[in-house]
């Protein structure tokens, strides 16, 4: 005959076994779980590294003239060269030794030195019309117009 005691003891041990599927189940995902994470960082793109791989190693591609290019860049004024050694210079500097004998005062730009006056930088202001006169201005051309049109 079962007793009470029996039941209880059933009971507990149904428990318990429920109990360890659970925790076995959850070990199960957290070890998923671990490799997925894994996976994920072994996948995953380490752009730091790429952009200081690039900085270090990145060597421009050497560009191949036609016969063409090549004569016309060596008879040019100035040189695709001398325009990228000096896109940051912002000054001009003249020649002190050359002299004109035109009657226009001309003088030779020296390109080798970057000592001297830099150019001034202009700055331009707005000055916004009230309405009144915006209105007053409107009327006057569309008169302007009217008596061009006759």
């Amino acid at each position: 005959m079962i007793t009470i005691d029996d039941i209880l003891f059933i009971v507990i041990i149904i428990w318990l076994i429920f109990i360890s599927f659970i925790l076995l189940d959850r070990l199960k995902n957290r070890e998923k779980d671990k490799v997925v994470l894994n996976r994920a960082k072994k996948d995953r793109i380490d752009l730091e590294a790429i952009t200081k791989n690039i900085e270090e190693n990145y060597k421009p591609a050497k560009i191949r003239l036609t016969s063409y290019e090549e004569e016309q860049e060596s008879s040019a004024i100035i040189s695709y060269q001398e325009l990228v050694s000096n896109k940051d210079n912002n000054q001009v500097n003249y020649d002190d030794g050359f002299h004109n004998t035109m009657d226009v005062e001309v003088k030779k730009v020296n390109l080798e030195e970057h000592s001297g006056p830099s150019i001034p930088q202009t700055k331009i202001e707005v000055n916004l019309m009230n309405y009144e006169m915006e209105e007053a201005f409107l009327k006057a051309l569309k008169q302007l117009q009217n008596d061009l049109a006759r």
